[in-house]
């Protein structure tokens, strides 16, 4: 269907993954340095110390100060960033090919040699803190915290990426250094590039700037208990009431994750899934409603959002259980089959266009399958997927008892 890139794979003698696309229709290049640490790598009295660690990567080496790691790709047209997961911490650039190695040498620095001064960490904590406060005010990142939280219960995928003011406030420098050096090395780190990029090269670059801690110590992930908690309500001074109602999801290697994908596709993807058209164009109940899911080692996260008028919730809760449980019950006609698998092959195929989205898939195939998958494989998938396959896995994850959060006003806000 499409021309098969060149992609290419190196470990190091350190263990330390490369892997890359060659794009040869473009001037850009994206690299990412990819670490298999996250929010379920910590304790409870650690959380939120990767998603610190990250902020702290930006502050400062031994040969960089904070205010030279904002402008040095920048100032070449570039782009730098970060993001912390459940299970990835990622530090990545976009810029023009001519600049790989300085993005290579700034990213490796960033990692290598980050200094964690004590200034800086005092400074940082306030940062957070207000990250904190700015999401706490925001409903909807609210109400699927909650939701989170519900699913995995006590697990660390079920706290919060940020941490708490509790845990952030607590920070040393030494609870820093010790995490970074027991969970940021060789063996969990995967680099990814794609766009005009030579794999040898990146290699070089790769193998000549960085040092990371030796360790040989092996990631544990450990297992997702069931939860019995079903429901959870909370109150706050906001107008409009928000809810997630949904369950289990699947890995991210699950072998139905090619139905499952078309299920959610059919559900509440765009304006012409089911879940949009009966509840906001029929009934006119909702502004926002979509589903979504999220994908870990060994479990997953599926629900649906709504934000709506507070005396709306429980009749919308009805007609989106009732859309779950149709998915279940009688299987998709030919017709809706057809047109969810090409609007969902479409939008994949139209998402992989850039360098960055070509960069993030590489790494997360690597981290989660292990080797690089074409995407003319996964359209091929996505092809195969049958009605009773998408009926059989609807009826394995609805069936039952469904978790649900909601976000309620709690009194007229302040004018």
């Amino acid at each position: 269907m499409t021309a098969q890139p060149e992609v290419r794979k190196t470990v190091t003698e350190d263990g330390t993954r490369i892997v890359t696309e060659r794009m040869d229709t473009v001037r850009s290049v994206a690299v990412g340095l990819w670490f298999e640490t996250g929010t379920r790598d910590e304790s409870l009295r650690q959380g939120g110390i990767s998603h610190f660690i990250e902020h702290m990567v930006f502050k400062g080496t031994r040969r960089r100060s904070a205010l030279r790691i904002a402008r040095e790709i920048e100032q070449v047209g570039g782009y730098l960033n970060a993001f912390t997961g459940k299970e990835v911490t990622s530090y990545y650039a976009h810029l023009l090919d001519e600049h790989l190695s300085l993005a290579v040498d700034t990213l490796a620095d960033m990692v290598s040699h980050s200094t964690f001064a004590e200034k800086m960490i005092r400074r940082e904590q306030g940062v957070v803190l207000e990250e904190i406060a700015s999401y706490e005010d925001t409903p909807d990142d609210v109400v699927h915290e909650d939701f989170n939280r519900l699913v995995f219960g006590t697990h660390a995928l079920g706290r919060p990426v940020l941490g708490t003011r509790k845990s952030v406030s607590a920070y040393t420098r030494d609870d820093l250094v010790g995490y970074w050096s027991r969970n940021y090395t060789p063996g969990r780190l995967i680099v990814a590039a794609a766009g005009a990029v030579d794999h040898d090269e990146l290699v070089e670059m790769v193998t000549a700037r960085l040092a990371l801690p030796e360790s040989r110590r092996q990631r544990r992930l450990v297992s997702v208990p069931d939860v019995r908690e079903r429901f959870f309500h909370r109150k706050k001074k906001i107008v409009q009431a928000h809810l997630c109602i949904g369950c289990r999801g699947l890995s991210y290697a699950d072998k139905s994750r090619y139905a499952f994908f078309v299920l959610n596709t059919v559900l509440g993807a765009g304006m012409s899934s089911r879940l949009f058209q009966r509840l906001r164009e029929r009934h006119g109940l909702a502004y926002t409603i979509y589903s979504f899911h999220e994908a870990y080692h060994d479990t997953g996260l599926f629900g649906v959002y709504a934000g709506l008028e507070e005396k709306q919730v429980e009749r919308a809760l009805d007609m989106i259980r009732q859309e779950l449980n149709r998915l279940a019950d009688a299987p998709l006609s030919r017709l809706e089959l057809r047109r969810a698998k090409d609007q969902l092959k479409g939008g994949l195929t139209l998402g992989l266009e850039n360098v960055s989205s070509r960069m993030n898939r590489l790494a997360r195939m690597e981290i989660y399958l292990g080797r690089y998958h074409p995407l003319d494989d996964l359209l091929a998938g996505i092809d195969e997927v049958t009605a009773e396959e998408i009926q059989t896995l609807a009826g394995r994850l609805f069936h039952g008892h469904p978790y649900v959060s909601t976000l309620l006003p709690d009194g007229k806000p302040a004018e």
